[in-house]
């Protein structure tokens, strides 16, 4: 039987609110590895391509591949939100879509950017027989904190059968074996607690990933994924995240909404 080659996929799913900021973080990837042994894939439908992508520079669209989204009937009914749209469950699909070369699959959001090296340690870091790894989610870290959010956070993770002891994770950076997340049917448990308790759900696919994989993530350090309110604490020059997660109104491309500092 001859040697087969498997390969990492480093993902995003941008819709066409998020195609040019999928290739700002696409193109921050490269800036920092150039040589990252992964492939870089942008799952969207056709019609999220942003009109200029052909006249980016031959060497930038030579490193990505545009997988097309052809499963807009399986979510059609899952819950949206303010500033969500369906296309924030393409992740969910990766492991399905993406063949079967690919092993491990990193997942991105569009509104992060790499800032350092270090993104290729996910491609080959253990999982410890965990489907996923992901960082803890700043609202987890709002327990210690004691304010006006904490107990609201704590009854929506109440809500999705977390014990308050047990973290719970940002999906924004998810680093996927791809064999276990299909051997555990993650995409169909995650739909399904979708379809079931939608009212629970209030950040979509994050809370259902939650629900379904307790105890079975990977925790990642903060470096992965240094999100939101963290910006706010004076740390990166201690920390020195390698990926920037602006998960907070306004992002770094809302440039009218910015006042002062």
């Amino acid at each position: 039987m001859p040697h087969r080659e498997y390969r990492a996929a480093v993902c995003l799913t941008p819709d066409a609110r998020y195609f040019k900021a999928a290739i700002v973080v696409a193109r921050s990837i490269l800036a920092q590895e150039p040589d990252i042994p992964a492939d870089i894939v942008i799952l969207c439908d056709g019609s999220d391509v942003a009109p200029g992508y052909d006249a980016l520079p031959a060497d930038l669209r030579a490193r990505i591949t545009l997988l097309p989204w052809a499963r807009s009937s399986e979510i059609a009914a899952l819950p949206l939100g303010r500033h969500v749209t369906h296309a924030a469950y393409r992740r969910l699909f990766l492991p399905a879509l993406l063949g079967e070369r690919y092993r491990r699959i990193v997942y991105l959001d569009s509104d992060m950017v790499v800032v350092r090296p270090g993104l290729s340690r996910l491609l080959t870091l253990s999982l410890a027989n965990r489907p996923v790894a992901a960082a803890i989610d700043m609202i987890f870290l709002k327990d210690f904190e004691d304010g006006p959010l904490t107990a609201e956070f704590r009854a929506y993770r109440a809500g999705l059968g977390l014990p308050l002891d047990r973290p719970y994770f940002n999906s924004g950076l998810l680093v996927i074996d791809r064999d276990l997340w299909r051997e555990q049917a993650v995409t169909e448990r995650a739909l399904a607690f979708l379809a079931a308790a939608p009212a629970r759900c209030l950040f979509h696919d994050q809370s259902a990933l939650n629900a379904v994989l307790q105890n079975n993530w990977l925790p990642l350090s903060p470096r992965t994924n240094f999100m939101g309110d963290f910006q706010l604490l004076d740390l990166e020059t201690r920390i020195a995240p390698i990926v920037m997660h602006f998960v907070n109104h306004p992002k770094p491309w809302h440039f009218r909404d910015w006042a002062g500092e």
